[in-house]
């Protein structure tokens, strides 16, 4: 009789620890998506590429991904 009451004890027990662990999963996922930050990006003027603005190099109004793009932009206009 003991060792029938250890085996459902430790069942239960195995039960309980895979149900929190789905649970507390559940919980960091939710808690994940509602803290996307968002952020500015711009497109190089010279190939297109869109990157975060904190990263582009301005000339005038316009932004590039490099400085050979900045550069490049410059002899183009000349």
């Amino acid at each position: 009789m003991g060792l029938r009451f250890l085996f459902f004890a430790l069942a239960l027990l195995g039960v309980y620890l895979i149900v929190r662990h789905f649970w507390r999963q559940k919980r960091q996922i939710d808690r994940g998506s509602k803290q996307v930050k968002s952020v500015d990006s711009v497109q190089c003027a010279y190939c297109g590429l869109h990157l975060p603005k904190v990263e582009a190099m301005s000339d005038d109004s316009r932004y590039y991904c490099s400085k050979a793009h900045l550069k490049a932009a410059k002899e183009d206009k000349s």
